[in-house]
């Protein structure tokens, strides 16, 4: 039976919010597809779908997201999604969008907000001369389902039609996914130029349709709807001390191997007070270092196009041959055979 999903304290995983959930059901139903079998297939609850503030691990909406492609045999199946958004869908956040001041006053509340809809991802936003482009970014180590980041954009992209009237439209799409075999749908869908294998994930407007005033904005109804938004945000985002330390290793292994002092500083507390904080929930630094390792390491390797001396460098390893003393460590093979097994 699926496990139950629910907003959790000390939630490790990368999770959605449920009611994005429910509504990509709505869309597999409106296929004539059962989503209740596919729910189930992905191992993810019904009753978390009807939970204000339940989450799904992201790792199983990618199951969801896989057998929904399979299912109907489009491709492009996360444009269809939209239809389906309500403005309960993320929570007050969508409320709080159509009383913005403008759409880049939209923008920006999604930056800051975006968690409640899925940690996987990170909003930012390039502001240019002309144009400026709304950009999905990822967090190293989490993974997501390139429909997902289809019908994200999608939905984005109604969002700020529906928040101006209709007087913004993109004027052109960057997507990282491979051309899908139905990529006629995409530039119908945004009727704009869609370019796809960018680097990034990446939606662009005229400044101008950006900062044009609003006639729906409420400032009074928006920074109300603010209040709420960031009360969930506040508890979603509690956790557990060695859940923050986690994360902060995560950013600073790209500079080379973290130390208990570089994490503690960016804690702001004494490298004493972390190791003692660690020690209270029955772990340690290095014992937490090494857990990122190994489970970023297998979740690099499944990716061909990086090399193994890539990847040492990725993980804070200064000599790639260290790397492979401890992948041998961890799994017991060493990283080039640990790759050839995979499927």
């Amino acid at each position: 039976m699926p496990n139950k999903q629910t907003l959790a304290p000390h939630q490790n995983e990368a999770t959605t919010i449920a009611s994005w959930a429910k509504a990509v059901c709505a869309a597999i139903d409106a296929r004539g597809v059962n989503s209740a079998e596919l729910l189930m297939q992905a191992d993810i609850s019904p009753d978390t779908l009807a939970e204000t503030e339940g989450r799904v691990p992201v790792s199983n909406m990618s199951r969801l997201w896989a057998l929904a492609v399979n299912t109907t045999g489009d491709d492009a199946f996360g444009l269809s999604v939209p239809n389906y958004i309500t403005p309960t869908t993320f929570h007050a956040l969508g409320f709080s969008l159509m009383v913005s001041s403008s759409l880049r006053d939209a923008w920006l509340r999604t930056q800051r907000y975006y968690q409640i809809v899925s940690n996987a991802l990170e909003i930012q936003i390039q502001h240019g001369e002309d144009e400026s482009a709304l950009c999905y970014v990822k967090i190293p180590g989490k993974e997501y389902a390139k429909e997902a980041i289809d019908a994200f954009v999608a939905t984005m992209v109604k969002l700020s039609a529906d928040i101006t009237a209709g007087n913004a439209q993109p004027i052109k799409i960057l997507l990282e996914r491979t051309k899908p075999a139905q990529s006629d749908q995409f530039k119908a869908s945004f009727s704009c130029d869609v370019y796809f294998e960018s680097k990034r994930n990446e939606i662009y407007y005229k400044n101008e349709d950006l900062d044009r005033v609003l006639t729906t904005a409420n400032r009074d109804i928006a920074l109300k709807n603010d209040e709420v938004v960031q009360s969930y945000l506040a508890r979603l985002l509690q956790q557990s001390f060695s859940k923050q330390v986690t994360e902060k290793i995560i950013t600073l292994l790209a500079m080379g191997e973290p130390n208990q002092q570089l994490v503690a500083n960016e804690l702001n507390i004494s490298s004493r007070q972390l190791q003692r904080k660690l020690k209270d929930e029955s772990t340690s630094f290095r014992g937490l270092l090494e857990d990122v390792r190994k489970d970023l390491a297998k979740n690099y390797l499944a990716k061909p196009q990086q090399s193994i001396i890539e990847i040492a460098f990725q993980l804070g390893f200064q000599d790639p041959s260290n790397f492979t003393r401890a992948f041998k460590r961890w799994f017991g093979v060493s990283p080039t055979a640990f790759r050839r097994q995979q499927p």
